[in-house]
């Protein structure tokens, strides 16, 4: 099943007439008459929308609107509510207390199963970021975002339009207003929310703007709502289907569009905030906690998208291994907490002398890995030369210890070139090839670094 929807009426048959609309859809559709049995249903299974009556039990939803906001598990499910006719009154007063959407009757089949569609997605999107958070060993939850002003930009067929949408918001609203003409090209950087005005003769004009916004990826994270003019009312299931996050008919009262883009606007920033949190956690699973250097997670995968890039005609692959030498000695003599800091200090002193494309990684307790794309093998040498000097260079000052540690560095090398016709080289053979000249630097003395006798010239 592709969700379930829960319906919510005292009347049968409007109960039936809704089951009937949906029955082509692969919904599975859960019935209740009263709003009490609505919330018992919901809390034991939360469904994934509730499509219900605008008066229950001969009085307003809104006491039922409140009390589902008021259980976690129901706080972002989608509502749509269902007016036995149009009341602007009432349709603010249910949104302001928690509905997504209120539609009066006679409902449309198309534009009702367009709407379910529109909020289904929404919510799955967030459903499915929630998920990748919750689903995460070590990955905390989400803080709440801000209730913070955005900035908005309003598109109108010309200039006057544009501004006279300006108008309607209002003085009072606290978001940044932006005002361009359907054809003006491109927003302005860093939008949080536009708001399209279209009557039928900006039909195509309309749908392409809508179609670069959602394409673009700047802007594809930002809820589009769109008012449409009486003329253009036949466009609405087109562009809820296309990706807009609200259809709106003209005219519409400042209060309700300022209250939409509200919704819209806190919904971004939950996922904004979801997105940035994602991100984070995946950002901390791929370093070493203590270094901030790349672990091994990150290292191979990345070591062999270089290797595949050798067998399009790059230049070669440096790889290296690097050793700290005696560095049991440093954890023995000054305990622990001076090892973890001797670790952190060569970290940043290895780090100054890379560049930017370059990895850096902790792969073992005092081991790194080390790989520089587009280098030759002399290029290769020079930078393992200032990488050992600048480890030997100053020795490490750690709390508590009479003087400084001398640290010094071992390195083994190994370069990876282009081989027309022959398979290129795998992950493990040059991390062999680099322990080997690793070991042949220990063996020469340490502090210092090898280059493995089966490297590339």
């Amino acid at each position: 099943m592709s969700g379930t929807i829960l319906i919510v009426d005292d009347l049968a048959t409007n109960r039936i007439v809704l089951k009937v609309k949906l029955a082509t859809t692969p919904y599975r559709v859960v019935q209740a008459g009263t709003a009490r049995e609505a919330l018992r249903l919901a809390m034991d299974d939360a469904p994934d929308l509730i499509l219900a009556n605008a008066r229950l039990g001969g009085q307003s939803a809104e006491p039922f609107l409140r009390a589902l906001r008021r259980i976690e598990p129901l706080a972002h499910v989608p509502i749509i509510l269902i007016q036995s006719e149009d009341d602007a009154t009432e349709r603010l007063t249910l949104l302001l207390a928690g509905a997504d959407e209120v539609l009066g009757r006679p409902v449309s089949e198309r534009l009702l199963l367009a709407r379910l569609r529109n909020l289904l997605r929404q919510r799955n999107a967030e459903e499915e970021l929630i998920g990748q958070i919750s689903g995460t060993p070590g990955f905390a939850e989400a803080q709440a975002p801000l209730a913070l002003p955005g900035k908005v930009t309003l598109y109108g067929s010309d200039r006057a339009a544009a501004r006279a949408l300006r108008a309607q918001l209002g003085e009072g609203t606290p978001h940044r207003l932006s005002c361009l003409v359907l054809d003006d090209g491109p927003p302005p950087a860093s939008q949080d929310i536009f708001v399209i005005h279209l009557a039928l003769a900006q039909a195509e004009e309309g749908l392409r703007l809508l179609a670069d916004l959602k394409a673009a990826t700047d802007t594809r994270h930002s809820p589009v709502l769109v008012l449409l003019e009486a003329d253009a009312a036949p466009l609405a299931v087109t562009l809820l289907d296309m990706g807009a996050d609200d259809v709106l008919f003209a005219p519409v009262a400042r209060e309700e569009l300022g209250q939409r883009l509200a919704r819209h606007l806190a919904r971004k920033r939950r996922n904004e905030a979801l997105r940035a949190h994602l991100r984070s956690g995946l950002e901390a699973a791929l370093r070493d906690p203590l270094t901030g250097a790349y672990n091994r997670r990150y290292a191979l995968p990345w070591l062999e998208r270089q290797i595949a890039r050798l067998a399009l005609g790059r230049k070669s692959l440096a790889v290296m291994v690097a050793d700290l030498d005696f560095f049991k000695q440093v954890n023995d003599r000054h305990g622990h907490a001076a090892g973890d800091a001797v670790l952190v200090a060569v970290t940043e002193r290895l780090r100054a002398h890379l560049r930017a494309g370059d990895l850096l990684a902790r792969i073992g307790g005092e081991e790194f890995l080390i790989a520089l794309p587009d280098t030759t093998r002399l290029e290769a040498q020079e930078v393992a030369e200032r990488l050992c000097h600048a480890v030997r260079a100053t020795p490490v000052t750690v709390p508590g210890a009479r003087a400084p540690i001398p640290v010094t560095l071992s390195l083994g090398v190994t370069v990876a070139a282009p081989r027309p016709g022959l398979a290129p080289p795998t992950t493990q053979g040059l991390l062999e090839e680099a322990d080997h000249a690793l070991f042949a630097a220990k063996a020469r003395g340490r502090n210092q670094a090898r280059f493995c006798t089966r490297s590339a010239a």
